[in-house]
């Protein structure tokens, strides 16, 4: 898949599951040596651009990426939000849900959406069943990049 087509889909991607899951956030991540690179976001406000990165250590999406497995928070113990979260100081997330996305059977990075406003219903599982489908859609396609 050409390039331009390819951030054509995680546009598409992004504006369907902010939609969806009514998140400010959406963002396709490629992780690599233990660096987190935005490679296409969508937000209210501009918070990232594509091209940023960070150390994985400081994002949520460490949690994906260790475990290999979608993580859906709109709570931490028992308080609805996310500030009993380590990262919460410096990033204040109120809802996030997140899956990994696969090159070759390799966690090539994630996809996850998130907000700074308190959702007002949890994450469902049709939401993780949503998400992990649009994770397999990104992965087809990288499939077919060199």
């Amino acid at each position: 898949m050409e390039p331009y087509a390819l951030q054509n889909l995680y546009n598409v991607i992004l504006t369907e599951g902010n939609n969806r899951f009514s998140t400010t956030m959406g963002i396709v991540s490629h992780i690599e040596n233990d660096e987190y690179e935005i490679a296409a976001v969508q937000s209210i406000g501009d918070v990232f651009v594509p091209g940023e990165s960070f150390p994985l250590y400081q994002t949520y999406c460490r949690d994906v990426y260790n475990t290999g497995k979608t993580i859906a928070l709109t709570e931490l113990d028992g308080k609805p939000g996310l500030e009993c979260h380590p990262l919460y100081k410096d990033l204040p997330l109120e809802a996030y849900i997140s899956t990994p996305i696969l090159k070759h059977g390799a966690i090539w990075g994630t996809l996850n959406f998130s907000s700074m406003i308190l959702k007002s219903s949890p994450f469902n599982d049709s939401d993780i069943e949503y998400i992990e489908s649009f994770a397999k859609r990104i992965a087809l396609a990288l499939s077919e990049t060199p």
